[in-house]
C-alpha cells in the first residue's frame, strides 16, 4: 500500500516530542505495519531528522 507524503509526515511527527509514540503503538493506532514504520523512521533519520527510538513508554 502507498501512503501520501502528508500521511507519512503526520505519522512520523507522532514519533517525535512531545508525543514520542512507539512504533508498536503507532502500528496499532494507524493500521500501518511495524515494518513500514521502522522503514519510515530509518529514512527520516538518514535525512537528518531526529527521532527517538520510542520503543519504551514513559508514564508521567
Amino acid at each position: 500500500m502507498r501512503y501520501s507524503p502528508e500521511r507519512k509526515e503526520a505519522v512520523l511527527k507522532k514519533m517525535m516530542p512531545p508525543h514520542n509514540r512507539s512504533v508498536k503503538q503507532l502500528a496499532i493506532e494507524e493500521g500501518i505495519s511495524e515494518a513500514t514504520l521502522y522503514n519510515w523512521r530509518q529514512e527520516a533519520r538518514a535525512k537528518g531528522v531526529l527521532l527517538s527510538d520510542g520503543d519504551t513508554s514513559f508514564i508521567s
